[in-house]
Protein backbone atom coordinates (compact mmCIF):
# COMPACT_ATOMS: atom_id res chain seq x y z
CA UNK A 1 0.00 0.00 0.00
CA UNK A 2 2.81 2.37 0.87
CA UNK A 3 4.59 1.81 -2.37
CA UNK A 4 1.36 2.27 -4.32
CA UNK A 5 0.47 5.49 -2.51
CA UNK A 6 3.84 7.09 -2.94
CA UNK A 7 3.86 5.94 -6.55
CA UNK A 8 0.57 7.78 -7.05
CA UNK A 9 2.06 10.89 -5.47
CA UNK A 10 4.92 10.79 -7.97
CA UNK A 11 2.53 10.29 -10.88
CA UNK A 12 0.38 13.23 -9.78
CA UNK A 13 3.46 15.42 -9.35
CA UNK A 14 4.55 14.59 -12.87
CA UNK A 15 1.08 15.51 -14.10
CA UNK A 16 1.33 18.83 -12.32
CA UNK A 17 4.70 19.54 -13.95
CA UNK A 18 3.42 18.62 -17.40
CA UNK A 19 0.37 20.86 -17.03
CA UNK A 20 2.53 23.68 -15.69
CA UNK A 21 4.83 23.34 -18.72
CA UNK A 22 1.86 23.42 -21.10
CA UNK A 23 0.51 26.55 -19.41
CA UNK A 24 3.95 28.22 -19.69
CA UNK A 25 4.18 27.34 -23.38
CA UNK A 26 0.66 28.67 -23.95
CA UNK A 27 1.69 31.92 -22.27
CA UNK A 28 4.72 32.13 -24.57
CA UNK A 29 2.56 31.55 -27.64
CA UNK A 30 0.01 34.16 -26.58
CA UNK A 31 2.70 36.74 -25.78
CA UNK A 32 4.27 36.26 -29.24
CA UNK A 33 1.08 36.07 -31.28
CA UNK A 34 2.06 39.28 -33.05
CA UNK A 35 5.81 38.66 -33.21
CA UNK A 36 7.08 38.47 -36.79
CA UNK A 37 8.71 35.13 -37.52
CA UNK A 38 7.52 33.43 -34.33
CA UNK A 39 6.47 29.78 -34.71
CA UNK A 40 3.82 28.31 -32.42
CA UNK A 41 5.22 25.89 -29.86
CA UNK A 42 3.70 22.93 -28.08
CA UNK A 43 4.75 20.51 -25.35
CA UNK A 44 5.70 17.04 -26.54
CA UNK A 45 4.37 14.75 -23.82
CA UNK A 46 5.52 11.20 -23.28
CA UNK A 47 3.84 8.53 -21.14
CA UNK A 48 6.12 6.75 -18.69
CA UNK A 49 5.82 2.96 -18.27
CA UNK A 50 5.32 1.22 -14.96
CA UNK A 51 8.18 0.12 -12.74
CA UNK A 52 9.37 -3.49 -12.86
CA UNK A 53 10.77 -5.26 -9.84
CA UNK A 54 13.91 -7.36 -10.07
CA UNK A 55 14.47 -10.78 -8.54
CA UNK A 56 13.44 -14.37 -8.97
CA UNK A 57 9.84 -13.46 -9.66
CA UNK A 58 9.87 -10.03 -11.37
CA UNK A 59 6.53 -8.27 -11.72
CA UNK A 60 5.16 -4.85 -12.65
CA UNK A 61 3.28 -2.53 -10.34
CA UNK A 62 0.57 -2.16 -12.98
CA UNK A 63 0.04 1.57 -13.55
CA UNK A 64 2.63 3.68 -15.31
CA UNK A 65 4.67 6.43 -13.75
CA UNK A 66 2.69 9.23 -15.33
CA UNK A 67 3.94 11.67 -17.95
CA UNK A 68 6.97 13.77 -18.76
CA UNK A 69 7.71 16.63 -21.15
CA UNK A 70 10.01 15.09 -23.73
CA UNK A 71 10.58 18.41 -25.48
CA UNK A 72 9.05 21.58 -26.84
CA UNK A 73 8.12 21.28 -30.51
CA UNK A 74 7.72 23.92 -33.22
CA UNK A 75 4.76 23.88 -35.60
CA UNK A 76 6.99 24.31 -38.62
CA UNK A 77 7.54 22.43 -41.87
CA UNK A 78 10.89 22.70 -43.62
CA UNK A 79 9.19 21.81 -46.92
CA UNK A 80 6.73 24.69 -46.57
CA UNK A 81 9.48 27.06 -45.42
CA UNK A 82 11.52 26.11 -48.46
CA UNK A 83 8.55 26.85 -50.70
CA UNK A 84 8.19 30.28 -49.08
CA UNK A 85 11.88 31.04 -49.58
CA UNK A 86 11.63 30.05 -53.24
CA UNK A 87 8.54 32.20 -53.70
CA UNK A 88 10.04 35.31 -52.09
CA UNK A 89 13.15 34.89 -54.26
CA UNK A 90 11.00 34.86 -57.40
CA UNK A 91 8.99 37.85 -56.18
CA UNK A 92 12.19 39.76 -55.45
CA UNK A 93 13.43 39.10 -58.99
CA UNK A 94 10.16 40.05 -60.69
CA UNK A 95 9.74 43.13 -58.50
CA UNK A 96 12.98 44.65 -59.77
CA UNK A 97 12.11 43.86 -63.39
CA UNK A 98 8.66 45.40 -63.08
CA UNK A 99 9.96 48.53 -61.32
CA UNK A 100 12.65 49.01 -63.96
CA UNK A 101 10.21 48.81 -66.86
CA UNK A 102 7.89 51.17 -65.02
CA UNK A 103 10.78 53.62 -64.69
CA UNK A 104 11.56 53.35 -68.41
CA UNK A 105 7.92 54.04 -69.29
CA UNK A 106 8.03 57.11 -67.05
CA UNK A 107 10.99 58.35 -69.10
CA UNK A 108 9.26 57.65 -72.43
CA UNK A 109 6.09 59.54 -71.47
CA UNK A 110 4.36 57.90 -74.42
CA UNK A 111 1.89 59.03 -75.56
CA UNK A 112 1.99 62.62 -74.37
CA UNK A 113 2.72 66.24 -75.21
CA UNK A 114 6.21 65.97 -73.71
CA UNK A 115 7.15 62.67 -75.32
CA UNK A 116 9.83 61.99 -77.91
CA UNK A 117 7.26 61.14 -80.57
CA UNK A 118 5.67 64.55 -80.03
CA UNK A 119 9.07 66.22 -80.43
CA UNK A 120 9.82 64.16 -83.59
CA UNK A 121 6.45 65.13 -85.09
CA UNK A 122 7.04 68.80 -84.29
CA UNK A 123 10.50 68.63 -85.84
CA UNK A 124 9.35 67.17 -89.16
CA UNK A 125 6.32 69.48 -89.22
CA UNK A 126 8.76 72.39 -88.95
CA UNK A 127 10.48 71.13 -92.12
CA UNK A 128 7.10 71.09 -93.85
CA UNK A 129 6.60 74.73 -92.82
CA UNK A 130 9.98 75.58 -94.35
CA UNK A 131 8.95 73.72 -97.52
CA UNK A 132 5.77 75.82 -97.68
CA UNK A 133 7.68 79.03 -96.93
CA UNK A 134 11.16 78.68 -98.50
CA UNK A 135 13.62 81.27 -97.25
CA UNK A 136 11.27 82.59 -94.55
CA UNK A 137 13.33 83.58 -91.52
CA UNK A 138 10.50 82.86 -89.10
CA UNK A 139 9.95 79.33 -90.45
CA UNK A 140 13.69 78.69 -90.40
CA UNK A 141 14.05 79.91 -86.82
CA UNK A 142 11.12 77.71 -85.74
CA UNK A 143 12.82 74.73 -87.43
CA UNK A 144 16.07 75.29 -85.55
CA UNK A 145 14.17 75.60 -82.28
CA UNK A 146 12.24 72.38 -82.98
CA UNK A 147 15.48 70.57 -83.85
CA UNK A 148 17.18 71.84 -80.68
CA UNK A 149 14.14 70.86 -78.63
CA UNK A 150 14.22 67.33 -80.10
CA UNK A 151 17.93 66.97 -79.40
CA UNK A 152 17.42 68.26 -75.87
CA UNK A 153 14.51 65.87 -75.32
CA UNK A 154 16.62 62.90 -76.40
CA UNK A 155 19.56 64.00 -74.27
CA UNK A 156 17.41 64.53 -71.17
CA UNK A 157 15.70 61.16 -71.54
CA UNK A 158 19.00 59.33 -71.97
CA UNK A 159 20.37 61.10 -68.89
CA UNK A 160 17.35 59.86 -66.91
CA UNK A 161 18.07 56.33 -68.10
CA UNK A 162 21.70 56.72 -67.06
CA UNK A 163 20.55 57.95 -63.66
CA UNK A 164 18.36 54.85 -63.33
CA UNK A 165 21.33 52.67 -64.28
CA UNK A 166 23.48 54.35 -61.64
CA UNK A 167 20.71 53.99 -59.05
CA UNK A 168 20.37 50.29 -59.80
CA UNK A 169 24.12 49.91 -59.37
CA UNK A 170 23.98 51.65 -56.00
CA UNK A 171 21.07 49.46 -54.92
CA UNK A 172 23.03 46.38 -55.99
CA UNK A 173 25.95 47.41 -53.81
CA UNK A 174 23.64 48.17 -50.87
CA UNK A 175 21.89 44.81 -51.16
CA UNK A 176 25.21 42.97 -51.33
CA UNK A 177 26.20 44.74 -48.11
CA UNK A 178 22.88 43.62 -46.63
CA UNK A 179 23.57 40.02 -47.69
CA UNK A 180 26.98 40.13 -46.01
CA UNK A 181 25.45 41.49 -42.79
CA UNK A 182 22.72 38.82 -42.78
CA UNK A 183 25.30 36.11 -43.43
CA UNK A 184 27.22 37.24 -40.39
CA UNK A 185 24.04 37.23 -38.30
CA UNK A 186 23.17 33.71 -39.45
CA UNK A 187 26.63 32.48 -38.49
CA UNK A 188 26.17 33.96 -35.00
CA UNK A 189 22.73 32.36 -34.65
CA UNK A 190 24.20 29.02 -35.76
CA UNK A 191 26.75 29.28 -32.96
CA UNK A 192 24.03 30.05 -30.42
CA UNK A 193 21.92 27.12 -31.64
CA UNK A 194 24.88 24.77 -31.35
CA UNK A 195 25.87 25.85 -27.85
CA UNK A 196 22.31 26.03 -26.51
CA UNK A 197 21.43 22.63 -27.93
CA UNK A 198 24.59 21.08 -26.49
CA UNK A 199 23.63 22.44 -23.06
CA UNK A 200 20.19 20.87 -23.31
CA UNK A 201 18.29 24.12 -23.72
CA UNK A 202 15.41 24.92 -26.06
CA UNK A 203 16.53 26.37 -29.39
CA UNK A 204 13.07 27.12 -30.78
CA UNK A 205 13.38 30.91 -30.72
CA UNK A 206 16.86 30.64 -32.24
CA UNK A 207 15.47 28.41 -35.00
CA UNK A 208 12.85 31.10 -35.68
CA UNK A 209 15.67 33.64 -36.07
CA UNK A 210 17.55 31.23 -38.33
CA UNK A 211 14.54 30.77 -40.62
CA UNK A 212 13.75 34.49 -40.69
CA UNK A 213 17.31 35.41 -41.69
CA UNK A 214 17.32 32.64 -44.31
CA UNK A 215 14.11 34.01 -45.81
CA UNK A 216 15.63 37.48 -46.12
CA UNK A 217 18.74 36.00 -47.73
CA UNK A 218 16.59 34.03 -50.19
CA UNK A 219 14.67 37.18 -51.15
CA UNK A 220 18.00 38.82 -51.96
CA UNK A 221 20.02 35.99 -53.50
CA UNK A 222 17.62 33.20 -54.44
CA UNK A 223 19.71 30.85 -52.29
CA UNK A 224 18.38 28.17 -49.97
CA UNK A 225 18.91 27.03 -46.40
CA UNK A 226 20.05 23.48 -45.76
CA UNK A 227 19.33 22.60 -42.11
CA UNK A 228 21.78 20.36 -40.27
CA UNK A 229 20.98 17.70 -37.69
CA UNK A 230 22.05 19.97 -34.82
CA UNK A 231 19.67 22.74 -35.94
CA UNK A 232 22.28 24.98 -37.54
CA UNK A 233 21.78 25.97 -41.16
CA UNK A 234 24.06 26.06 -44.18
CA UNK A 235 23.01 28.71 -46.68
CA UNK A 236 23.92 28.06 -50.31
CA UNK A 237 24.19 30.63 -53.10
CA UNK A 238 24.79 29.28 -56.57
CA UNK A 239 25.57 25.89 -55.06
CA UNK A 240 28.33 27.27 -52.82
CA UNK A 241 28.12 27.95 -49.09
CA UNK A 242 27.63 31.56 -48.11
CA UNK A 243 27.20 30.42 -44.50
CA UNK A 244 28.40 27.15 -43.06
CA UNK A 245 28.06 26.66 -39.33
CA UNK A 246 29.66 29.59 -37.55
CA UNK A 247 31.70 30.76 -40.56
CA UNK A 248 30.58 32.77 -43.55
CA UNK A 249 31.93 34.30 -46.75
CA UNK A 250 31.15 37.71 -48.22
CA UNK A 251 30.08 38.94 -51.63
CA UNK A 252 31.24 41.95 -53.63
CA UNK A 253 29.31 43.90 -56.25
CA UNK A 254 31.30 44.80 -59.37
CA UNK A 255 29.25 47.38 -61.29
CA UNK A 256 30.10 48.69 -64.73
CA UNK A 257 29.99 52.45 -65.21
CA UNK A 258 27.69 52.06 -68.24
CA UNK A 259 25.62 49.34 -69.96
CA UNK A 260 27.83 46.90 -71.77
CA UNK A 261 30.51 46.93 -69.11
CA UNK A 262 30.73 43.82 -66.88
CA UNK A 263 28.45 43.85 -63.85
CA UNK A 264 28.43 40.90 -61.50
CA UNK A 265 28.25 39.75 -57.89
CA UNK A 266 31.39 37.83 -56.99
CA UNK A 267 32.84 36.03 -53.99
CA UNK A 268 35.15 38.46 -52.22
CA UNK A 269 37.75 35.79 -51.53
CA UNK A 270 37.85 34.87 -55.22
CA UNK A 271 38.26 38.34 -56.71
CA UNK A 272 41.94 37.85 -57.49
CA UNK A 273 43.52 40.17 -60.01
CA UNK A 274 41.61 39.15 -63.13
CA UNK A 275 37.96 39.23 -64.13
CA UNK A 276 35.82 38.54 -61.03
CA UNK A 277 34.24 35.10 -60.94
CA UNK A 278 30.48 35.29 -60.60
CA UNK A 279 28.97 33.97 -57.36
CA UNK A 280 26.20 32.37 -59.41
CA UNK A 281 23.36 34.42 -57.95
CA UNK A 282 20.35 33.01 -59.77
CA UNK A 283 17.35 34.52 -58.00
CA UNK A 284 16.08 37.23 -55.71
CA UNK A 285 16.44 40.96 -56.10
CA UNK A 286 20.19 40.69 -56.73
CA UNK A 287 19.56 38.58 -59.83
CA UNK A 288 16.86 41.05 -60.86
CA UNK A 289 19.27 43.96 -60.63
CA UNK A 290 21.96 42.05 -62.48
CA UNK A 291 19.48 41.35 -65.27
CA UNK A 292 18.45 45.00 -65.67
CA UNK A 293 22.10 46.12 -65.55
CA UNK A 294 23.28 43.58 -68.13
CA UNK A 295 24.37 44.45 -71.66
CA UNK A 296 21.10 43.08 -73.05
CA UNK A 297 18.93 44.27 -70.17
CA UNK A 298 16.00 46.70 -70.41
CA UNK A 299 18.04 49.81 -69.54
CA UNK A 300 20.69 49.06 -72.15
CA UNK A 301 18.00 48.26 -74.72
CA UNK A 302 16.17 51.49 -73.93
CA UNK A 303 19.35 53.52 -74.40
CA UNK A 304 19.99 51.67 -77.65
CA UNK A 305 16.48 52.56 -78.79
CA UNK A 306 17.24 56.23 -78.22
CA UNK A 307 20.60 55.90 -79.97
CA UNK A 308 18.94 54.26 -82.96
CA UNK A 309 16.32 57.00 -83.16
CA UNK A 310 18.91 59.77 -82.94
CA UNK A 311 21.04 58.03 -85.56
CA UNK A 312 18.07 57.62 -87.88
CA UNK A 313 17.12 61.29 -87.54
CA UNK A 314 20.70 62.55 -87.96
CA UNK A 315 21.56 60.28 -90.90
CA UNK A 316 18.29 60.84 -92.73
CA UNK A 317 18.31 64.61 -92.28
CA UNK A 318 22.01 65.07 -93.07
CA UNK A 319 21.91 62.89 -96.18
CA UNK A 320 19.04 64.85 -97.74
CA UNK A 321 20.17 68.24 -96.41
CA UNK A 322 23.65 67.83 -97.89
CA UNK A 323 22.10 67.23 -101.31
CA UNK A 324 20.26 70.56 -101.25
CA UNK A 325 21.09 74.25 -101.44
CA UNK A 326 20.37 77.31 -99.34
CA UNK A 327 18.43 80.31 -100.60
CA UNK A 328 21.74 81.92 -101.59
CA UNK A 329 22.74 78.88 -103.64
CA UNK A 330 25.31 77.51 -101.17
CA UNK A 331 25.42 73.73 -100.85
CA UNK A 332 23.90 72.34 -97.69
CA UNK A 333 26.14 70.93 -94.99
CA UNK A 334 25.44 68.60 -92.07
CA UNK A 335 22.31 69.71 -90.22
CA UNK A 336 23.08 67.59 -87.13
CA UNK A 337 26.24 66.60 -85.34
CA UNK A 338 26.02 62.99 -84.13
CA UNK A 339 28.74 60.75 -82.69
CA UNK A 340 26.78 57.56 -82.02
CA UNK A 341 24.77 58.21 -78.87
CA UNK A 342 21.47 60.03 -78.47
CA UNK A 343 22.89 62.54 -76.00
CA UNK A 344 25.54 63.57 -78.54
CA UNK A 345 22.93 64.81 -81.04
CA UNK A 346 23.19 68.57 -81.54
CA UNK A 347 22.13 71.03 -84.25
CA UNK A 348 25.16 71.87 -86.40
CA UNK A 349 23.85 75.15 -87.83
CA UNK A 350 22.73 78.24 -85.96
CA UNK A 351 21.59 80.57 -88.80
CA UNK A 352 18.29 79.98 -90.64
CA UNK A 353 20.06 81.15 -93.81
CA UNK A 354 22.17 77.96 -93.68
CA UNK A 355 19.13 75.71 -94.09
CA UNK A 356 19.31 73.94 -97.46
CA UNK A 357 15.71 73.76 -98.58
CA UNK A 358 16.04 73.91 -102.38
CA UNK A 359 16.98 71.25 -104.88
CA UNK A 360 19.85 71.63 -107.32
CA UNK A 361 19.04 74.28 -109.94
CA UNK A 362 15.53 74.88 -108.55
CA UNK A 363 16.03 78.43 -107.32
CA UNK A 364 15.76 80.17 -103.97
CA UNK A 365 12.02 79.65 -103.63
CA UNK A 366 12.13 75.90 -104.04
CA UNK A 367 11.25 73.82 -101.00
CA UNK A 368 11.69 70.29 -102.37
CA UNK A 369 14.58 69.36 -100.06
CA UNK A 370 12.74 70.62 -96.99
CA UNK A 371 9.68 68.70 -98.13
CA UNK A 372 11.74 65.51 -98.55
CA UNK A 373 13.15 65.83 -95.05
CA UNK A 374 9.65 66.42 -93.68
CA UNK A 375 8.48 63.22 -95.37
CA UNK A 376 11.09 61.25 -93.43
CA UNK A 377 8.96 61.70 -90.34
CA UNK A 378 6.62 58.81 -91.13
CA UNK A 379 9.42 56.23 -91.24
CA UNK A 380 11.14 57.66 -88.16
CA UNK A 381 7.92 57.75 -86.17
CA UNK A 382 7.04 54.21 -87.26
CA UNK A 383 10.38 52.86 -86.01
CA UNK A 384 10.08 54.67 -82.70
CA UNK A 385 6.48 53.49 -82.23
CA UNK A 386 7.67 49.92 -82.70
CA UNK A 387 10.31 50.41 -80.02
CA UNK A 388 7.81 51.94 -77.59
CA UNK A 389 5.36 49.10 -78.23
CA UNK A 390 8.12 46.59 -77.47
CA UNK A 391 8.87 48.30 -74.16
CA UNK A 392 5.17 48.29 -73.32
CA UNK A 393 4.85 44.58 -74.10
CA UNK A 394 7.90 43.76 -71.99
CA UNK A 395 6.54 45.89 -69.16
CA UNK A 396 3.21 44.07 -69.22
CA UNK A 397 5.08 40.76 -69.22
CA UNK A 398 7.09 41.85 -66.18
CA UNK A 399 3.94 42.96 -64.35
CA UNK A 400 2.23 39.66 -65.15
CA UNK A 401 5.27 37.78 -63.90
CA UNK A 402 5.20 39.83 -60.70
CA UNK A 403 1.50 39.18 -60.23
CA UNK A 404 1.99 35.43 -60.61
CA UNK A 405 4.94 35.33 -58.23
CA UNK A 406 3.05 37.39 -55.64
CA UNK A 407 0.17 34.93 -55.90
CA UNK A 408 2.53 32.00 -55.45
CA UNK A 409 4.16 33.67 -52.45
CA UNK A 410 0.77 34.42 -50.92
CA UNK A 411 -0.27 30.77 -51.27
CA UNK A 412 3.00 29.54 -49.75
CA UNK A 413 2.72 31.98 -46.86
CA UNK A 414 -0.85 30.89 -46.19
CA UNK A 415 0.34 27.31 -45.86
CA UNK A 416 3.14 28.44 -43.58
CA UNK A 417 0.84 30.54 -41.41
CA UNK A 418 -1.71 27.76 -41.10
CA UNK A 419 1.02 25.69 -39.47
CA UNK A 420 3.08 28.23 -37.59
CA UNK A 421 0.87 31.15 -36.59
CA UNK A 422 -0.65 31.56 -33.15
CA UNK A 423 -4.45 31.57 -32.83
CA UNK A 424 -5.33 33.42 -29.62
CA UNK A 425 -8.74 31.76 -29.43
CA UNK A 426 -7.16 28.33 -29.69
CA UNK A 427 -4.59 29.23 -27.07
CA UNK A 428 -7.36 30.44 -24.75
CA UNK A 429 -9.10 27.07 -25.07
CA UNK A 430 -5.80 25.30 -24.46
CA UNK A 431 -5.18 27.40 -21.38
CA UNK A 432 -8.50 26.31 -19.85
CA UNK A 433 -7.76 22.68 -20.75
CA UNK A 434 -4.31 22.75 -19.20
CA UNK A 435 -5.63 24.57 -16.14
CA UNK A 436 -8.17 21.78 -15.61
CA UNK A 437 -5.41 19.21 -16.07
CA UNK A 438 -3.36 20.99 -13.42
CA UNK A 439 -6.33 21.08 -11.06
CA UNK A 440 -7.02 17.39 -11.66
CA UNK A 441 -3.43 16.45 -10.84
CA UNK A 442 -3.61 18.62 -7.73
CA UNK A 443 -6.82 16.83 -6.73
CA UNK A 444 -5.04 13.50 -7.10
CA UNK A 445 -2.33 14.77 -4.78
CA UNK A 446 -4.97 15.78 -2.23
CA UNK A 447 -6.68 12.41 -2.45
CA UNK A 448 -3.44 10.50 -1.97
CA UNK A 449 -2.49 12.78 0.91
CA UNK A 450 -5.78 12.00 2.61
CA UNK A 451 -5.20 8.29 2.05
CA UNK A 452 -1.76 8.50 3.62
CA UNK A 453 -3.10 10.52 6.53
CA UNK A 454 -5.68 7.83 7.21
CA UNK A 455 -3.11 5.07 6.86
CA UNK A 456 -0.48 6.67 9.08
CA UNK A 457 -2.49 8.51 11.68
CA UNK A 458 -5.79 6.68 12.00
CA UNK A 459 -5.22 2.96 11.49
CA UNK A 460 -5.46 1.18 14.86
CA UNK A 461 -7.50 3.91 16.60
CA UNK A 462 -10.86 2.17 16.21
CA UNK A 463 -12.17 0.75 19.46
CA UNK A 464 -9.80 2.63 21.74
Amino acid sequence: MGLSAFHSLNTAARGLEAARAQIAITAQNTANAGTVGYTRQSAQLQALPGLHSNGLFPNATGAGQGVEVAGIGRSASELVNRQVRGAVAQTGFQQIRAETYSGIEDVLREPGDHSVSSAVTAYHSAWQDVANNPGDIGAGTALLEAASSLAGRLGADVQELKDQYAAQGNELRAEVDQVNALAGQLAVVNGAIRSTGAAGGSTNELLDSRDQIAEQLSALTGGQLRPAADGTGEFLVGGNALVSGESHHTLTAVVGSAPGEPTTVAWTHRLGTGTPASAGVDGGSLAGRLSVLSADGPLANAMQGYDDLAGSIAEGTNTVHQSGFTGSGAPGGAFFTFTGTADSLTVAITDPAQIAHAGAGQGALDGSIADAIGDLGAAVTSGWTGFVSGVGASSRGALNGLSLSVGTESSARSSQQSLASVDRDEEAVNLVTFQHAYQASARVLTAVDEMLDTLINRVGLVGR
